[in-house]
C-alpha cells in the first residue's frame, strides 16, 4: 500500500469532514459537541480495531 497517497486521502477527508462541519453546524457549541462525538467514534472504531488486531495476532 502506498502510504503517501494513503496519508493525502486521509488529510484531504478530515479538510472536507471539517469543512462540512463548519458549514452544518456554525455555532460554537454545537461544534464542540459535533467534535465530542466525532472524537468519541474514533475513541471506540480504534479500540475495536486493536482489539481484532489482537485476536488476529493470537
Amino acid at each position: 500500500m502506498c502510504k503517501k497517497g494513503f496519508l493525502c486521502g486521509m488529510a484531504v477527508g478530515v479538510v472536507v469532514g471539517v469543512t462540512a462541519e463548519l458549514v452544518a453546524c456554525p455555532r460554537p457549541k454545537c461544534r464542540k459537541t459535533a467534535v465530542g462525538q466525532a472524537m468519541q467514534r474514533m475513541g471506540n472504531a480504534l479500540d475495536s480495531a486493536m482489539v481484532s488486531v489482537a485476536k488476529k495476532l493470537e
